[in-house]
């Protein structure tokens, strides 16, 4: 037996992860907190529904988790 799954995403390069996202059609499968030249981070789920810019990580981390109902608003 490996040491990790084989269809596991996080074990998945960062294009291959992408592209299954993009592929999935509208659900919530991956959120991205991305960094901006303006020091902002632009923010945004796959579904398409979702899309802020945060002052910092923590605080587009925390949007996610509310836009996918981890954590209430």
């Amino acid at each position: 037996m490996s040491d990790h799954d084989e269809d596991n995403s996080l074990h998945e390069k960062p294009l291959e992860f992408m592209q299954s996202i993009a592929n999935t059609g509208g659900s919530c499968d991956g959120q991205a907190i991305i960094p901006t030249e303006s020091g902002t981070y632009d923010c945004w789920c796959s579904c398409g529904e979702w899309r802020v810019e945060a002052a910092s990580t923590a605080e587009g981390l925390h949007g996610a988790r509310v836009h996918t109902g981890s954590v209430p608003a």
